[in-house]
């Protein structure tokens, strides 16, 4: 059964989410691996919203989350995060080849902030944003959480700003058991994290008593370490799950 809260357990889902955007005329993620939990976001928004609905994109540097729904016909798209300068040539490098039939220039503008202003990018803390209250239909959080961001403050923020039934959708890294990390890529002051299966456990319970439910059960089944941060030479997975607000 293909569910959607569950974990990359084998290389061949990448290439089946790969295959899955092809479908819907988008590119590959930059990062190939993130196809998996970048068309679960997609597919999921495109079938359970009206493409007039309110779509947040959490630490969106970088992220393709909304030029993917912009291409989707999507139009009241947003964006957050503490920094929004990308680098540019270091994209370019990572999509040549990667984009066949698409013109990767064009998918780079689309990310950056001083190019396109379509998806009303802000630099903001998504643990202390401006946004009014209960304005979102979905928030995305593409690989995010893992970076030094206050689990409790991060849910309660999304419960203020997503309307009642609204969706928040969270991937993050993963192994069942601890690997510990070392890195700090975003400056945080705080370690990266791949969390274990006990911490996922105690993250939804976080969730909960802040107004969150899953919209079903999280298949822990894992099999291989599909992923490899060069960084820090690690190899884990990653694991995807969708909560609504009560």
């Amino acid at each position: 059964m293909n569910l959607i809260n569950s974990v990359l357990k084998k290389f061949n889902q990448v290439e089946d989410a790969a295959k899955e955007l092809a479908k819907q005329n988008l590119p590959t993620h930059p990062d190939f691996v993130k196809c998996w939990d970048t068309w679960k976001m997609v597919d999921f928004i495109k079938k359970n919203g009206t493409k007039e609905m309110n779509v947040l994109d959490v630490g969106c540097n970088g992220s393709p989350i909304l030029p993917f729904l912009k291409k989707l016909g999507f139009t009241n798209l947003y964006g957050c995060d503490i920094d929004l300068k990308i680098r540019k040539r270091k994209l370019l490098r990572r999509l040549k080849n990667k984009v066949s039939n698409k013109d990767p220039d064009k998918l780079i503008n689309e990310m950056i902030v001083n190019k396109n202003n379509f998806y009303n990018l802000s630099i903001q803390d998504l643990q202390n944003t401006g946004y009014i209250d209960k304005k979102f239909d979905f928030i995305t959080s593409l690989s995010v959480i893992e970076h030094g961001v206050n689990i409790k403050n991060y849910f309660k923020e999304m419960n203020r700003i997503l309307k009642t039934e609204g969706y928040l959708l969270t991937s993050t890294d993963f192994w069942p058991e601890k690997i510990e990390t070392i890195s700090d890529i975003y400056n945080t002051g705080n370690n990266d994290i791949i969390f274990d299966k006990a911490e996922i456990k105690e993250i939804i319970r976080d969730a909960e008593e802040e107004g969150f439910q899953l919209i079903e059960p999280i298949n822990f089944e894992f099999q291989d370490k599909v992923v490899y941060w060069k960084k820090t030479n690690k190899r884990y997975t990653f694991i995807f799950f969708c909560l609504q607000k009560k």
